[in-house]
């Protein structure tokens, strides 16, 4: 599994849920910095994400991903479908690379023949049908462990937000009331 967007809490969280179902997985960052941690949290491979990783990946994995969550969203989606292998899965479930749209989008072009494209969008039924219980279960028995970054207080909220902004936190961001 591809994990674009990896030093995202998301990201993190499907590193290590993505291990504990026995899977391969690589992770992307654009920091060098964080290749530690990714490897840390689980990754196999890292790649240092340029915009444009799919030779990288199929360096590693010669036909593609078999499944790619895509985290960064449409600045990096079509190269995440060039890095998909024949009848995998690129699963787009966010949007932090700070565009909502792709422009000149040409479906038949983008997407190679046999790759499967979804989304997910995080709606109420949607959270409710996933097996939150049995993760908190792990975190709880220590099988898991949340990576978690900086603590800030509610009058920190600005410096929070930068931090998230700027990809600084290496884990979910808590704000205490």
């Amino acid at each position: 599994m591809l994990v674009r967007g990896g030093t995202t809490s998301l990201g993190l969280t499907a590193t290590v849920l993505a291990k504990m179902a026995g899977l391969g997985v690589m992770a992307t960052t654009r920091n060098p910095d964080r290749v530690g941690m990714l490897r840390g949290n689980g990754a196999d491979h890292v790649v240092i994400d340029n915009g444009q990783i799919a030779t990288d990946v199929r360096k590693v994995w010669p036909g593609g991903a078999d499944k790619v969550l895509e985290l960064v969203g449409t600045t990096t989606l079509l190269d995440s479908l060039q890095a998909t292998a024949r009848h995998g899965t690129v699963a787009m479930v966010g949007m932090v690379g700070n565009k909502w749209s792709l422009d000149d989008f040409s479906p038949m072009a983008a997407i190679p023949t046999g790759v499967n494209l979804t989304t997910y969008a995080g709606g109420a039924d949607d959270f409710m049908a996933t097996p939150l219980q049995g993760f908190i279960d792990r975190i709880e028995a220590g099988e898991v462990v949340v990576p978690l970054g900086p603590v800030f207080h509610l009058d920190e909220i600005a410096e929070a937000h930068r931090v998230m902004e700027e990809n600084l936190a290496g884990g979910k961001i808590v704000v205490l009331t």
